[in-house]
C-alpha cells in the first residue's frame, strides 16, 4: 500500500507564492508507485484546504484559488482539521516563513503525532530568527557579518549611529523573513533610515549588517535514511539581476548564475562543507538545512543565515546541489520522506 503523504504548502508569510511553487514541484516529482500524495494548502488566513493529488496535480491557478476551486475540500480550521490529517502517514513540508518554517506548524504536527520532513520545533524557531542564529553561531566561534539591532525597541540605533560604525553597503533585514523578502541592500544614509522605518511595520527588531565583499556560496546538508548526515556539493552564487542575491535574482529565470560543482580549491570546498555541517548541528537541525555564506577578501568565511526548510522550486538550490551529487529530484523527495518516517516525533 502506498505511503500517504500530505504535501503542505502556502501559509501566511510573504513567501506564500514561493511555497506554492515548491509544493507543486514536489507533487510533480514524487514517486507515485511508492507514495500517494495529497495537496494541502494553508491560506493567508491560516485555514487548511486539501485535495487528492495522486492522479492529477493541481494547476497553479487551482493552488492560488483554493477557496473557489471545486477540487479542494475546506476550509478547515487548525483546531478542526481531522479530515486533513486522518489518513496521513507523513507530512512533506514545502512551506516557508511564518507558520511553516518557524516551529509553529512543527509543534502543531507534533501534537497530532504526524511525522514531518525537516527540523523540529526548537531548531526551526531558532534558525528562522536571524538575530538568535547569529548569537548562537558567534558564541561557538563562527563568524557572521558585524551587526546592530535597530527598530522600535532600539531607538538609539539610528541611521547616523550605524553610519558612524559601518561603511556602506549595509543590509537591512526583518529577522524572521526568508527568500530575500523584507530585506534589502542600502548604499546611503537616507535609504538606510527609510528602510529601517519601513520594516518596523513587520518586526520590532530590525537586523542591520555590514556588507561583506566577496563571492557568495550556499551548502545544503542532508540526513540520509541510514542516519548519516552529509554536506552536499556547495553552490557558488553570482547575481546577474541587481548587486546582491535578491528575490528577483533568486527566482527569475536568468536572475543569477548558480555554479555547481564550484571551480574552487578542494581546501575551500572542504571548509564550506565543514562549516555547513557545524551550523546544522549547532542549531540542532534534522533532515535537511542549507547554510548561506560569503568569503571575504582575506579568505574568511562568514555565515549569512541557515535555512531549515530550503526551497524546492524548479530554480531552488537544494535540488541543484543534490543533482550535482548524482541524485534526482525524485530521489531527494524519497530521502526526505524516509528520514521523516524514521525520526521520532520530538521538539
Amino acid at each position: 500500500m502506498p505511503i500517504r503523504v500530505n504535501v503542505v504548502m502556502g501559509g501566511p508569510s510573504a513567501e506564500h507564492e514561493i511555497s506554492l511553487l515548491s509544493g507543486r514541484e514536489v507533487l510533480k516529482n514524487i514517486n507515485r508507485r511508492r507514495y500517494s500524495p495529497t495537496a494541502v494548502v494553508i491560506t493567508i488566513d491560516q485555514e487548511f484546504y486539501c485535495c487528492d493529488a495522486s492522479k492529477r496535480i493541481p494547476t497553479e491557478d487551482e493552488l492560488v484559488s483554493v477557496a473557489t476551486s471545486k477540487r479542494f475540500k475546506g476550509p478547515f480550521k487548525p483546531y478542526a482539521s481531522e479530515a486533513v490529517w486522518k489518513n496521513c502517514d507523513v507530512a512533506f513540508l514545502a512551506v516557508h516563513g511564518s507558520f511553516g518554517e518557524d516551529g509553529i506548524l512543527q509543534g502543531y504536527l507534533d501534537t497530532l503525532m504526524v511525522p514531518y520532513t525537516g527540523s523540529g520545533v526548537f531548531a526551526s524557531a531558532l534558525a528562522m530568527n536571524k538575530i538568535a542564529t547569529k548569537f548562537v553561531l558567534e558564541q561557538n566561534g563562527i563568524k557572521t557579518p558585524p551587526f546592530h539591532i535597530a527598530g522600535k525597541r532600539h531607538p538609539e540605533v539610528t541611521w547616523k549611529f550605524l553610519a558612524d560604525r559601518f561603511s556602506y553597503p549595509m543590509y537591512v533585514k526583518c529577522p524572521q523573513s526568508g527568500s530575500s523578502r523584507l530585506m534589502t541592500r542600502v548604499d546611503c544614509g537616507a535609504g538606510l533610515g527609510t528602510k529601517i522605518e519601513e520594516f518596523q511595520k513587520y518586526s520590532p527588531d530590525i537586523l542591520v549588517e555590514k556588507g561583506i565583499r566577496g563571492p557568495e556560496f550556499t551548502c545544503p546538508v542532508l540526513e540520509m535514511p541510514d542516519g548519516t548526515v552529509q554536506a552536499l556539493p556547495p553552490i557558488e552564487i553570482r547575481p546577474l539581476k541587481g548587486n546582491y542575491f535578491s528575490f528577483k535574482a533568486k527566482y527569475e529565470d536568468g536572475g543569477s548564475e548558480e555554479i555547481v560543482p564550484i571551480h574552487r580549491s578542494k581546501k575551500l570546498i572542504g571548509q564550506i562543507q565543514e562549516l555547513a555541517l557545524r551550523c546544522h548541528n549547532l542549531l540542532s537541525c534534522r533532515g535537511v538545512s542549507r547554510t548561506d555564506m560569503i568569503l571575504d577578501e582575506d579568505g574568511v568565511l562568514y555565515v549569512l543565515e541557515l535555512n531549515s526548510l530550503p526551497g524546492l522550486t524548479a530554480n531552488s538550490l537544494l535540488p541543484k546541489s543534490f543533482k550535482a551529487a548524482g541524485g534526482s529530484y525524485k530521489e531527494l523527495i524519497d530521502v526526505m520522506i524516509q528520514v521523516a518516517l524514521k525520526n521520532p516525533i520530538t521538539p
